[in-house]
């Protein structure tokens, strides 16, 4: 069991109630542990226990989580009580991306703002366009029910990705093309690597970059009203959510059908 899984084991067991985290904690652990025996991701499932107990804390039984943590087709139900993992995080994003606007409008007017100001503003700003959405993505990429290497690949190009754009703005190089379309592709290619994508969803690359040029170019400012504005910020991002939600469904790797285990992964009777 890797670091990252015994935290979300421990978070998860802290967060359930006082009567079931002895039972839940031995549980729990050897499901993450024994895995890979089961051909899931252990990342998947260590978040999933976190998942389960923050959602379904007064539930009168515990719900077979493990299930819950495959990545499946959008049109696929998951199972009554369970909750899938990847879903979850890309939800994060998206409303990461969209506090960020939240963030701007609420900033002092440009010209009334101190230095402290200005530290805080564009510090919340790129952990809402950057750090939180890269961070969810990556365990996403993480949690894929596809071979390990190519999640492991992934995983790592979308991390390269969210540290490339948050240190984008500070660097002084000149390109010939704008900077901030290397974490966009970067990002997305990251993830169609994750999940396997069939080749022709790589024409894909060109969403993030041609809703980067309608930014740069000032066209998306004529589709909103003004006070709408700084909701355009995570557009490009959402855009690379977007084209990676749609190679999604097209992947080699998806499941067509949830699958019922044999046997529940963990206790119901806790």
């Amino acid at each position: 069991m890797s670091a990252l899984d015994r935290l979300l084991v421990d978070a998860a067991v802290a967060v359930s109630p006082a009567a079931h985290r002895t039972a839940r904690r031995e549980q729990w652990a050897a499901d993450v542990r024994d895995a890979h025996e089961l051909d899931l991701s252990p990342t998947a499932l260590a978040f999933g226990a976190l998942t389960t107990a923050l959602f379904h804390r007064r539930a009168g039984h515990r719900s077979t989580w493990g299930e819950s943590m495959t990545a499946a087709p959008l049109d696929v139900r998951p199972a009554p009580h369970t909750i899938r993992t990847v879903p979850v995080l890309v939800v994060v994003a998206l409303l990461s991306l969209v506090a960020a606007g939240a963030w701007l409008i609420l900033q002092p007017n440009y010209g009334y703002e101190s230095e402290s100001d200005r530290i805080v503003g564009t510090a919340g700003l790129w952990t809402l366009v950057f750090i939180v959405p890269g961070t969810a993505l990556t365990l996403a990429a993480l949690a894929l029910r596809t071979p390990i290497g190519r999640r492991r690949v992934g995983a790592s190009m979308l991390a390269a990705a969210t540290v490339t754009g948050v240190l984008a703005p500070l660097t002084t190089v000149t390109a010939a093309f704008p900077i901030p379309t290397i974490p966009l592709f970067l990002a997305l290619a990251g993830w169609l690597v994750a999940v396997r994508a069939r080749g022709w969803t790589w024409s894909l690359a060109l969403l993030p970059v041609l809703v980067l040029a309608l930014d740069w170019s000032g066209t998306l400012y004529q589709f909103l009203p003004l006070r709408w504005s700084p909701f355009i910020v995570g557009m490009p991002a959402m855009s690379v959510i977007a084209a990676g939600a749609i190679a999604s469904r097209f992947s080699t790797d998806a499941p067509t059908r949830v699958e019922q285990h044999p046997e529940a992964l963990v206790d119901k009777s806790a």
